[in-house]
């Protein structure tokens, strides 16, 4: 029989093995059956395989690539690219038992049965497990989805079925627009130096934590070589910040970074302020001056005008405003004496 009993981490598993001589080559393979099955369901589950594998190899069937395969592939050619390698892979290999034998191309009821079992509160065996958020499970999906769409990319499955996937849908905008005296309060209540200046500067300049940090200073202004987006940008330095721009060289950690500003937005009476929140109050100073969404999603650095329609109400509420001036009668101007 393909099936014999093993034993991994203290517990009885089971484990498919294949061997045999196809058309003049030996096939060798193994399998770890899932956790929990009896053993009338891995003998079933073995002649599966062993009809599947005999199949593809004497050329009946085609090979079917497996979600687990896509994500090796994209782990082999992109990880040592990623910013989030090492979180990354975790996760991965945490939900691995859950995709590794999907079918790459039959993702629509498989990803809904994914979601259920990452929402329910215990596992496979009834034993408790904690759920995840829809955020944290729309994060594992985009990690596959990214490793399918690479597999399809390099020609590893003729059709990208990702948009068949069921993706929970997250709202996680936050629509607070700190204004100058928030910010000012924050940063005069904030004792680390380097802290100090980079509230300033995400204000004046809309840059993010990380930006702000390792941003480099030339002629034309604040110089980002590696930005969110993949693209190189360059942001104008405002003059409120030009003496912070030429004298401060930021060497903190970014531990070192929220421990300050946690202790200053807290003791300024703004605990629940981010201090991404500065970015979003530097693009409401720039809509309700006048300047249109393609211009602030310049300076944010939005690759697309998706991501600066999340503005779009503030220059609704400035029109709304300005209609509302129409028919007012204007103030005559005093004759001169």
């Amino acid at each position: 029989m393909p099936i014999e009993t093993i034993t991994k981490a203290g517990r009885r598993r089971y484990r498919w093995t294949f061997e045999r001589v196809i058309e003049g080559s030996r096939v060798r393979k193994a399998k770890l059956l899932p956790a929990g099955i009896s053993a009338k369901q891995a003998d079933e589950l073995g002649r599966k395989w062993d009809a599947e594998t005999y199949a593809l190899h004497t050329g009946v069937v085609k090979e079917i690539v497996t979600i687990g395969d896509c994500v090796l592939a994209h782990l082999t050619d992109k990880r040592a690219s990623w910013k989030d390698g090492l979180k990354r892979v975790q996760i991965l290999e945490k939900w691995a038992p859950e995709y590794a034998e999907q079918d790459a191309n039959d993702l629509h009821a498989w990803s809904i049965r994914f979601v259920g079992y990452m929402r329910a509160k215990v596992d496979h065996r009834g034993m408790a497990k904690r759920p995840l958020s829809d955020a944290a499970i729309r994060n594992v999906l985009a990690y596959l989805r990214a490793a399918i769409k690479y597999a399809h990319k390099i020609g590893r499955i003729e059709v990208d079925q990702t948009a068949r996937m069921v993706i929970p849908a997250v709202n996680n905008e936050r629509h607070h627009y700190p204004q100058r005296k928030e910010m000012l309060e924050i940063a005069r209540a904030c004792q680390h130096r380097e802290v100090r200046a980079a509230i300033r500067i995400a204000f004046y300049s809309g840059m993010r934590r990380g930006e702000i940090l390792r941003a480099k200073v030339s002629r034309q202004g604040y110089s980002l070589d590696d930005t969110k987006n993949g693209r190189p940008r360059i942001i104008p330095i405002h003059p409120r910040i030009a003496v912070l721009a030429r004298r401060v060289r930021f060497t903190l950690t970014v531990k070192q970074f929220e421990e300050a500003w946690k202790r200053a937005r807290a003791e300024a009476g703004y605990p629940h302020t981010k201090f991404h929140d500065l970015r979003h109050g530097a693009a409401s100073e720039m809509i309700n001056a006048g300047i249109d969404l393609f211009t602030v999603g310049g300076v944010l650095g939005h690759k697309s005008v998706v991501s600066t329609k999340r503005y779009s109400h503030l220059v609704t509420e400035r029109l709304a405003a300005a209609v509302g001036k129409i028919g007012q009668k204007r103030k005559e101007p005093e004759n001169p004496v």
